[in-house]
Formats: C-alpha cells, sequence, structure tokens
C-alpha cells in the first residue's frame, strides 16, 4: 500500500493543479475621470418585419474614447440572418491612431486618426449583378403637402426610478394632416411617452467631456444641455419612409414641428414611440406581378433603418398585411442605461496585451 503513496501524491498534485484558477493580472494602469454613456434601442422594425435591438457604450475623455455596440436580429427571420453582431473602435486623438478590435478573435487593426481606408471589391465581386432597388411604396411621382400639424404634450405626474434615474412621465402627440395633388388625404400620427429626469452635475459632466472630446477631435460644438427627445433613428426611418412622397423642403418642415417637442422637460432616460400614417395621399396602386429581390444582411441599426421601408414594401403580400393590421408603421423604445462620470483605468483605451495585430482588410 504504501509503495502507491508517491503515485497518489503526484496524481493529486496534477488534479490540484488543473483545477487552480488561472491568476488574473491585477490592473495597475492609473483610475482617472472618464465619461460613461450607454444607450439601448428596441425595435419593431416596421410593422413587425426585422425587428432588432441595438446597445452602445461610450466611454470619453477629452482626446481618446472607446466604442463598443452590438446589434442582433430579434425576429425568427431576423435573427437567422443577422445574429448577434459586435463592434469595437478605440480613438486615440493624442496618439493620431485608432484601433479597430475584434473581441473574439483577440486580434486588432491599427488604422490613422481619420480611420482605414477600405479596399475596393474585388473584380469577381464587382461582376456580379447589383442588388435590385426595393420597391417604393407611393404613386410614383406623386408628393404630399402639410395642410396642418398640431402638437400637444402634458405631464401625467406618474414617477418611477428607470436605470437609477428618478423620473417624470410625459404624454405627447403629433398630428400632421397632408394632402396630395389630387386632393387625396392623409394624417400622421406620432405618439410618445417620455421619462425625463433633471440635469445632473454628473450627467451635465459626462455631457460636457463627449463635447470636449468633439471639439478636440474636429471642432464640433453641441448642446450639452438638451438631447434630441425624438431617437435619431426614428427620426431617419420616418425620413427615408416619406422622401419618395414629399419635396425636400416639405420634409424638412415636417420633421422640423417635432422640435415642439423640447415642451417636455427635463433629460430623457426612455421614450417609447409609436408612428402610423392613415389615409390614401399618394397611395400606391395595387400590383400583382412584383416579387420581393433579395437583400443583404444589415450589421447595424443604421444599415437596419436605411432598408427598413424598402424591405416593408417588397414584404407586402396578402398574408403579411393580415399579420400587421393593426400595427404601427414603427415602435420604438429608446433608453439611457448609463449617463454619468467614472474612475476607469487607462487600460480601457489600450489594446489588451495578448490581442494580435493583423493588417486592414
Amino acid at each position: 500500500m504504501l509503495r502507491n503513496i508517491p503515485g497518489i501524491i503526484v496524481i493529486c498534485a496534477v488534479i490540484a493543479g488543473c483545477a487552480t484558477k488561472p491568476v488574473i493580472e491585477a490592473d495597475n494602469t492609473p483610475l482617472n475621470r472618464t465619461a460613461v454613456i450607454e444607450q439601448q434601442v428596441v425595435s419593431n422594425g416596421i410593422k413587425g418585419f426585422f425587428p432588432f435591438e441595438s446597445t452602445e457604450r461610450h466611454y470619453v475623455r477629452t482626446n481618446m474614447r472607446r466604442d463598443e455596440s452590438t446589434f442582433k436580429g430579434t425576429g425568427t427571420f431576423t435573427g437567422f440572418l443577422v445574429g448577434l453582431r459586435s463592434d469595437t473602435e478605440i480613438t486615440r486623438i493624442d496618439r493620431k491612431l485608432k484601433w479597430l478590435l475584434d473581441t473574439k478573435k483577440e486580434e486588432y487593426t491599427e488604422c490613422p486618426l481619420k480611420g482605414c481606408i477600405r479596399p475596393s471589391k474585388p473584380p469577381a465581386e464587382q461582376k456580379q449583378p447589383a442588388e435590385k432597388p426595393p420597391q417604393e411604396k407611393h404613386e410614383t411621382g406623386c408628393t404630399m403637402h402639410i395642410v396642418h400639424n398640431s402638437f400637444t404634450v402634458k405631464a401625467t405626474g406618474q414617477k418611477k426610478t428607470i436605470n437609477g434615474f428618478d423620473t417624470d412621465e410625459y404624454q405627447a402627440v403629433w398630428l400632421v394632416n397632408l394632402r396630395d395633388n389630387s386632393a387625396r388625404k392623409s394624417t400622421s400620427t406620432l405618439k410618445l411617452n417620455v421619462w425625463t429626469t433633471p440635469m445632473t452635475g454628473a450627467m451635465r459632466d459626462a455631457l460636457e467631456m463627449e463635447e470636449s472630446y468633439a471639439r478636440t477631435f474636429n471642432g464640433a460644438v453641441s448642446d450639452t444641455g438638451k438631447r434630441e427627445i425624438m431617437p435619431t433613428d426614428a427620426t431617419r426611418l420616418i425620413s427615408a419612409y416619406l422622401a419618395n412622397s414629399m419635396k425636400p423642403g416639405e420634409l424638412k418642415e415636417f420633421l422640423k414641428a417635432g422640435k415642439q417637442m423640447e415642451k417636455v422637460k427635463g433629460y430623457p432616460i426612455s421614450t417609447h414611440l409609436a408612428w402610423d400614417m392613415e389615409g390614401d395621399a399618394c397611395a400606391p396602386k395595387e400590383t400583382n406581378d412584383k416579387k420581393p429581390s433579395g437583400n443583404t444582411a444589415p450589421s447595424s441599426a443604421g444599415d437596419m433603418v436605411s432598408g427598413l421601408a424598402g424591405m416593408f414594401a417588397q414584404k407586402k403580400t396578402e398574408d403579411s398585411m393580415k399579420e400587421a393590421a393593426g400595427e404601427p408603421i414603427l415602435s420604438l423604445t429608446f433608453e439611457v442605461k448609463k449617463l454619468g462620470i467614472e474612475p476607469l483605468h487607462d487600460s480601457v483605451f489600450t489594446v489588451p496585451k495578448n490581442y494580435k495585430r493583423v493588417s486592414q482588410p
């Protein structure tokens, strides 16, 4: 029995060694004040087609920033088509360079401050047939004009805590009456539920730090005390949806009316909006000989927003329209998860030591 003891000791030592957790190297880089901004968008797409979620995290100092974004399709088809995509980018004004990180492969690409130069497509790709433009959902050559618009907003008196922010609820309704050259009419209805919070010193410091970075990077100046009540993605989508039915000047006036939403007091933490159009102004002529063409997979919320209007028109089959009955054109929720100043290690703005540098694609 004693002859087996040395072997047992060796086996136990090996097992103990395998069970030992890898030592995590302590982060000894300096801690410095950093603006931390995290935002999330949840959208049902258009009429329930191609819903998605996106999250953006920004870590900002006066001369450097780190931007992380994730984007995923949440519908059965969109989840399969898009899956989950993420990007991480570090911009260092002080070093006049930018790093693009591939967190899955633990690789990075180093680029000039202005960004990487994207190579032209190889000849084989250029020979592929171009994607057909989406079918427009309006009568060709028809334009709509604003007849009347109204905006109402009221404080409901409701209060609740969202992501650590104490908020008050506002409800707003924005109605726009439109008419085309044939006197056909439509009404645009935008309903918003907005939860706002008073601007705190930490929030203002974070926004001012982001402005300072923008000014250092390209001289841009923004109003740090305000944020548009209407989420950017929603504005882009509505603009894209109406672009072919309204002249540029009319569309600009249409969108400018939304600035009346500044009547909502405080900084918006959560905004839920539902937008719909009813009526027959510039209604398209019914055709049954059009088949939806293929679409490339979007890689970001911006790509999704840019293509949604066309995708909806392509999917306008009798069955899909029945399924979408009662759905608004757009339903979207925007939330601020974090907005403030935190002490973060300088390592946040550097490439991890174990990452391998690769050349530009």
